[in-house]
């Protein structure tokens, strides 16, 4: 019983609310909390095969771990005063990410929209506004700012917010160690904000997705492997060499 009220209260709040992050901090995400616990977040996790099928023409689809309702309770204390964000607690319990180029983003974002529109549903593209319908990762003059771009969305048939994380496959593997090493900081993963490295690899993307010309591949090479010593792992490899 507890998770059809809870798919019930969702559906309304997001009902009332919409994705808009202008209401973020909107009491009602956070009127959600007292009803989450390790149940839910299952029932979330289970929800991936419907959401596959429902935007197959996206192509992969990278499915987010399951929630750790520890992760989610530390969340909830992680609200600063004034910079509250309550809808950042629920807003990822179904979190995908689809890996592509930086000039395909756009057109993943069409094509999300076309079938939520399809669906009846709820759609919000972080960061978009009138001059920039498509977010942050790109400015009003079509220029690429960023490697990724988050899309929010909401289908009856899902019952939960679904975070999408569009972007290059560099971004979501510095963001899944970012992950492991907030989870266990003895994990052994590297920082890959370490020494600027992030900051120069989404540099050299950009540039190449704007025209522009970018650093040599070279030179990040060898910082990636100075950063691990002389042992890049593979997958890192793999994903340098590709760019």
């Amino acid at each position: 019983m507890q998770l059809t009220d809870f798919r019930t209260a969702v559906a309304t709040t997001v009902k009332e609310l919409t994705l808009n992050e202008t209401n973020w901090k909107a009491e009602g995400w956070k009127n959600l909390w007292n009803q989450i616990d390790q149940e839910v977040l299952n029932d979330a996790f289970n929800q991936h095969g419907v959401i596959r099928s429902f935007f197959s023409n996206l192509g992969h689809i990278d499915a987010r771990r399951c929630k750790n309702i520890v992760r989610v309770q530390k969340k909830m204390m992680e609200q600063s005063l004034g910079r509250e964000n309550y809808f950042k607690v629920v807003s990822d319990f179904n979190a995908v990410r689809i890996p592509c180029d930086v000039t395909e983003i756009q057109e993943k974002i069409n094509c999300i929209k076309g079938i939520v529109l399809e669906q009846s549903g709820q759609m919000h593209i972080k960061g978009a506004s009138n001059e920039r319908p498509y977010g942050f990762f790109m400015s009003p003059e079509k220029k690429y700012l960023d490697i990724t771009q988050y899309v929010y969305v909401f289908l009856d048939k899902v019952g939960f917010p679904i975070e999408f994380q569009i972007g290059h496959e560099f971004a979501a593997h510095t963001f899944t160690i970012d992950s492991a090493l907030r989870d266990d900081p003895t994990c052994g993963k590297i920082d890959l904000w370490e020494n600027n490295f992030y900051d120069e690899v989404k540099k050299y993307l950009l540039d190449k997705a704007n025209g522009d010309q970018p650093a040599l591949k070279e030179d990040l090479l060898a910082k990636a492997i100075d950063l691990h010593q002389g042992n890049v792992p593979e997958e890192l490899g793999n994903i340098l060499n590709k760019i």
